[in-house]
């Protein structure tokens, strides 16, 4: 029988003190019960909270439009063209930093984007 080790948490996370009605534990325990026993799928409550953040966070975007790819190419712009002067490239690296999207998210932006030549794959080097 092999233990798993623990998992290391991300460098770029923190640890956020939320105090939640009674009621909603109870729910939320009852969840992951229901999760346990059927699914076998354990989890804990940290988990399963961010999991339902994660999810809220991203139909919140899909309402708002945030999510449209020519509201992605806009940000995307701009977040490029405030980090660097026009006529010298700006690194990706830090347009990822800036942007913190998901990894498809803005892999799927950068290509339209080059794709439709408003981003120079020179002047948008990745750094190693």
């Amino acid at each position: 029988m092999s233990e798993s080790l623990p998992k290391k948490e991300p460098d770029d996370a923190r640890i956020v003190s939320v105090r939640l009605p009674d009621d909603l534990i109870q729910r939320l325990d009852r969840s992951l019960d229901w999760s346990a026993t059927q699914r076998r799928l354990p989890a804990t409550r940290n988990a399963a909270m961010r999991e339902a953040l994660s999810a809220w966070l991203d139909h919140q975007e899909q309402r708002a439009g945030l999510l449209e790819p020519h509201a992605l190419r806009r940000q995307c712009q701009a977040t490029s063209h405030s980090i660097r002067p026009p006529q010298d490239g700006g690194p990706i690296h830090r347009l990822r930093q800036l942007l913190r999207w998901p990894r498809e998210r803005f892999d799927a932006v950068l290509e339209a984007l080059r794709a439709e030549h408003h981003v120079d794959r020179e002047a948008l080097k990745e750094n190693a």
